[in-house]
């Protein structure tokens, strides 16, 4: 399938992964926003030690630098190889998301802004997956742009 979409499914890909990362900053910013806007540092340092915790904290940057490092690669690179490895990460990336607010909800977490952001992830991790599959099912002999 050779319908020369290239540039365009990449500029939808960086563009879905930067409004993800926007997000995902937007999500890591929200509660120590809100908690020191009421002064209420010791609940801060109690809550970022539950959420997200160590651990957490460490899959956060990680994810943070994945995500800047897939806008530029999907720019730089374009073989078969690539574009499916775009695909794969892309699909697990938004399918993290969505088991995490899984696990969230099944908790008892109340719905709020939290909810808007993770359903605006989730919405953002659609295109660019679809994205990924139409650029993976082209040829490799499509022209770069």
């Amino acid at each position: 399938m050779n319908t020369n979409n290239t540039p365009c499914q990449r500029r939808l890909l960086t563009t879905a992964w930067a409004g993800m990362l926007a997000v995902l900053l937007a999500m890591l910013l929200i509660d120590p926003l809100k908690y020191l806007m009421r002064g209420q540092y010791e609940e801060l340092s109690k809550t970022l030690q539950q959420d997200p915790g160590t651990l957490g904290l460490r899959v956060l940057m990680v994810m943070l630098c994945l995500n800047t490092l897939m806008q530029v690669g999907i720019q730089m690179f374009a073989g078969r190889r690539w574009r499916s490895w775009v695909l794969a990460i892309t699909t697990l990336y938004g399918l993290f998301f969505l088991v995490h607010q899984g696990v969230h909800v099944a908790g008892g977490e109340a719905l709020g802004l939290h909810t808007v952001l993770d359903v605006t992830h989730h919405l953002l991790a659609l295109v660019p997956t679809g994205a990924a599959w139409r650029w993976q099912q082209e040829s490799a002999d499509v022209p770069r742009a």
